[in-house]
């Protein structure tokens, strides 16, 4: 595992944290980067469809639609 210098008073306010969760501060911090990485990938994500989105050449409402008239398809078979 890689060493992080981190200051002093940053450490202490997020050991005070940890210690009023309960938690050890290492622990933590793991689970604090990893929400941190999953709340990024999520905003790419979101940005991505975004983009796709406003590439279609399809208005929001054909598009329900089109997944109505789909998914009617599908029950009548």
């Amino acid at each position: 595992m890689p060493e992080l210098k981190i200051s002093k008073g940053i450490w202490d306010d997020f050991v005070a944290i940890a210690e009023k969760r309960k938690r050890k501060p290492e622990a933590l911090a793991q689970d604090v980067l990893r929400d941190f990485i999953q709340h990024f990938t999520d905003e790419e994500l979101l940005e991505r469809s975004c983009a796709a989105a406003r590439r279609t050449a399809f208005r929001i409402e054909e598009s329900e639609d089109v997944v109505r008239q789909h998914r009617q398809s599908g029950k009548r078979k």
